[in-house]
C-alpha cells in the first residue's frame, strides 16, 4: 500500500453529498459545484435518487458518453 493520491481518473466524476437543509446532491467532482441538466440543479434529492443518478452519471462517463447533454 502506497501514501500515494488516487489518479482522478480512477474517482468517480458524480458524487453524492448530503446538505445543510437535510436533502441531497450530486456533485461534479471537476467543479465542485452540483451537477446540472437544462438549467436545474441537481440539489434538495431523497438520498435514494441522488444516489441513482449519480450511479447513471458515473455509468455514462464510464462508457465515455457525456450524461448531462
Amino acid at each position: 500500500m502506497t501514501d500515494e493520491p488516487c489518479p482522478s481518473e480512477d474517482l468517480p466524476r458524480y458524487e453524492v453529498r448530503q446538505g445543510r437543509r437535510g436533502g441531497w446532491t450530486i456533485i461534479d467532482t471537476l467543479t465542485s459545484l452540483p451537477a446540472a441538466t437544462n438549467g436545474r440543479d441537481f440539489v434538495g434529492l431523497s438520498k435514494k435518487d441522488a444516489e441513482d443518478i449519480a450511479r447513471e452519471l458515473n455509468l455514462s462517463v464510464a462508457q465515455g458518453r457525456d450524461p448531462l447533454i
